[in-house]
């Protein structure tokens, strides 16, 4: 019977923990997609300082999160993102509007893969 309780406790403790890791990389990865967003329509209305700050912004918040990703995550994915973050601020002290917005948008899609694998489905399971 003690053999039972502790098989549940362990069961009951991962369904913690995957619940724990899903609601930290999801709001994480909305709060990057919103800070991106912000970032490019400053940047499309020719406000470069103020996307270069937001890309400074959402570069060191990914830097410093970017530990906790590593324990959730191939560390590849984070590695990814990392460059990605790095070279957005460098187009926007540049002010290279095509190059942020498409380096932008390749590190968004990035972020909702790694979203959308978190989510339940069979697919992420199997």
């Amino acid at each position: 019977m003690k053999r039972g309780w502790i098989a549940l406790g362990m069961i009951a403790l991962a369904m913690l923990l995957g619940g724990v890791e899903y609601i930290y990389v999801t709001s994480n990865a909305d709060a990057y997609i919103k800070m991106l967003d912000s970032a490019d329509e400053k940047m499309m209305h020719n406000e470069v300082l103020d996307a270069e700050t937001e890309a400074e912004k959402l570069d060191n918040r990914f830097r410093k999160q970017s530990g906790m990703f590593n324990i959730f995550m191939f560390h590849s994915e984070v590695g990814h993102i990392s460059s990605d973050l790095a070279m957005l601020k460098q187009y926007a002290k540049t002010a290279d509007t095509e190059d942020f917005l498409a380096t932008s948008a390749c590190a968004r899609r990035k972020i909702q893969d790694i979203k959308n694998a978190k989510l339940m489905k069979w697919e992420n399971i199997l």
